[in-house]
């Protein structure tokens, strides 16, 4: 087996009809639009394959090169790895085949383990939509639906775009949200920078207005089918109106509308809070493994303690030395 590399603006239509006919669960880190996003936000090069066996495609991959010798796939974002054409092989079949064409230093994130050094400290949420809203409410539990039904009493309101104004708009509230989590934020171009470059799907902005405000927001990103959730913020004061719940109410509404099959609710920590509120929507949960090729040292996301520092620092301050440390929480 070998990697073929592609040009993808040729060889989108075999692309997606692999991906889109694979036994493999696909997600949006699968979209190969990233590559050249986070090549022009990053400086990160990056490539698409086919993997070859003789003369036949077997299977799709991509990562990005973090640096000279060091690959991910997919930095930024909750997965990637292998998808396959069909069941012939095994994606560690396949993996061992290939493992020598991939730098010597990579990660790969996916629903398997691909090496014996792995971190499983992450958990996929996702939903399988159902046809119509009304049946999606109808899974939910009783309490979970007064939820909802009490934000729109709240006088709650949400408006969906994809201009830059919105975006700058999420962004204050993300900047916002991340001081009080203790977490450094990505730049406000890397947002702008996606929504540019993004292609082969969909991208969107939800917003949540109270009394003229925006109180929260989400970034969501579609590709064949899936979408996610990939960055959602709002202002703690007005959580008691249920922001959180509506703002993502509205996206599987929207989802279910133009009728896509999953949404996701995206990562999480193991028994976080985060992931017990997720849990309120009743999602299909599923193991992440991020799988390196060497013994990984602890990093910054490890460091819990950074995060009460951090809290204490002024926004200005914070907004403008995060972006220079989120680029490297990958």
């Amino acid at each position: 087996m070998r990697l073929q590399k592609i040009k993808i603006e040729s060889d989108i239509n075999l692309w997606d009809q692999i991906i889109t006919n694979s036994p493999d669960f696909f997600t949006i880190s699968h979209n190969p639009s990233l590559i050249n996003f986070l090549k022009q936000h990053m400086s990160w090069n990056g490539d698409q394959f086919f993997i070859m066996y003789k003369e036949e495609i077997i299977g799709v991959y991509q990562h990005s090169l973090v640096n000279s010798d060091s690959s991910v796939s997919m930095p930024h974002f909750s997965y990637g790895g292998i998808i396959r054409k069909d069941n012939t092989f095994k994606k560690i079949q396949i993996y061992n085949k290939i493992k020598n064409f991939l730098p010597k230093q990579h990660e790969i994130r996916d629903f398997e383990p691909y090496t014996n050094y792995t971190d499983t400290d992450k958990v996929a949420a996702y939903l399988e939509l159902k046809t119509t809203s009304e049946e999606q409410l109808a899974t939910f539990k009783y309490n979970h639906r007064r939820k909802i039904k009490k934000a729109y009493k709240n006088g709650l309101e949400v408006f969906i775009s994809n201009n830059i104004k919105d975006m700058q708009s999420f962004y204050k509230v993300y900047c916002k949200n991340m001081l009080r989590l203790g977490s450094p934020v990505l730049s406000e171009m890397f947002f702008l920078n996606l929504l540019k470059t993004y292609k082969y799907g969909e991208i969107q902005v939800f917003l949540v207005k109270y009394n003229d405000k925006i109180i929260g927001g989400a970034v969501v990103l579609e590709y064949n089918q899936f979408v996610e959730d990939c960055w959602l913020s709002t202002l703690s004061e007005y959580n008691n109106l249920y922001t959180s719940v509506l703002l993502y109410w509205e996206m599987i509404k929207d989802s279910i509308k133009k009728e896509r099959k999953y949404f996701s609710f995206g990562r999480s920590s193991q028994n976080s809070s985060l992931l017990n509120f997720k849990r309120q929507w009743q999602p299909i949960e599923r193991k992440l493994y991020f799988s390196y090729s060497y013994e990984k040292k602890t990093g910054l996301k490890q460091m819990k303690f950074l995060t009460k520092i951090w809290k204490l620092l002024p926004l200005k301050i914070a907004n403008f030395i995060g972006p220079k440390i989120a680029d490297k929480l990958y």
